[in-house]
């Protein structure tokens, strides 16, 4: 790893451009510059209901769940904010992995009009236009990676044990392998839980200091837990991984303290709905 944690944080930090309207989104200054076509939703604009209200991507994990017609719809709206429909959609299959798939043709719909992936897939890549490649958070970090031709993108869920596993840095080697120089690859890291409410225990940061002893500068004390910084683990890993500093992106908003915008699994447990991001070319 570089050894840059000292050193001030990427360039375009605090990026979030927020573009109103009925489905309201944010996006990254640094990508629009090059008319990447991406958008991290918000909970807003959506048809689910309770405590699902209202652009809900997921059935949900606890005992009330939303309905698969409304998240479908709901995948709709947020498709048709791109000139395509939920059926144009690849939905990863999301299992706090750090396994990067390949979408190609025969991809689109799954997860959506055609059946989910069959094993844990927390991020993708494509090279196929109009293929609209999707990532869930609710706390976690929505990581979208495209080169600056529009010729290869990425969509990355990184949870903390996405983060320690290195998935951004996979996702980076496999565009790489598909002729995209580190030099041009553009990241967006979108809304998650901050450094302000990302309270962990002692052994998730014993598992980032396995993999590196410089990962310690992404936790602050706090009595005996620690507050973790994934935004900054996140930027530093890419960094590491050959990304240049000026190339990534933070939209720096945290999930948990912005309930207006933002589900968050911190704040509401398993009963509350789940956002999505998205990128194509």
């Amino acid at each position: 790893m570089q050894n840059s944690l000292n050193r001030q944080a990427a360039v375009f930090k605090s990026d979030a451009v927020f573009i109103d309207g009925k489905t309201p989104y944010y996006q990254s200054r640094l990508l629009n510059e090059y008319g990447i076509r991406h958008a991290f939703f918000t909970r807003i604009g959506g048809v689910s209901e309770g405590v699902f209200e209202s652009l809900n991507f997921a059935e949900g994990i606890g005992e009330i769940r939303d309905s698969e017609e409304k998240v479908l719809l709901n995948y709709d709206i947020a498709a048709k904010c791109f000139g395509l429909s939920a059926r144009d959609v690849c939905r990863t299959y999301q299992t706090h992995t750090s396994v990067v798939v390949f979408a190609d043709e025969a991809k689109r719909g799954v997860g959506i009009v055609k059946p989910k992936f069959d094993f844990g897939v927390d991020g993708l890549v494509t090279s196929e236009k109009d293929l609209l490649l999707s990532v869930r958070t609710a706390d976690c970090v929505p990581v979208l990676l495209c080169d600056k031709n529009k010729t290869v993108c990425a969509a990355v869920h990184a949870g903390w044990r996405g983060t320690v596993g290195g998935i951004t840095k996979n996702a980076v080697e496999m565009m790489v392998g598909l002729g995209v120089a580190k030099n041009d690859i553009l990241v967006a890291i979108g809304p998650c839980i901050g450094k302000c409410c990302y309270e962990v225990g002692g052994e998730v940061r014993d598992e980032f200091l396995a993999v590196d002893p410089e990962y310690a500068a992404f936790f602050t004390p706090k009595g005996e837990k620690f507050m973790l910084d994934l935004n900054k683990a996140n930027e530093e890993i890419l960094i590491g991984a050959g990304i240049p500093y000026q190339n990534i992106s933070r939209l720096d908003l945290c999930t948990k303290c912005n309930e207006e915008h933002f589900f968050s699994h911190r704040r509401s447990g398993t009963s509350r709905g789940t956002m999505s991001a998205f990128i194509c070319l």
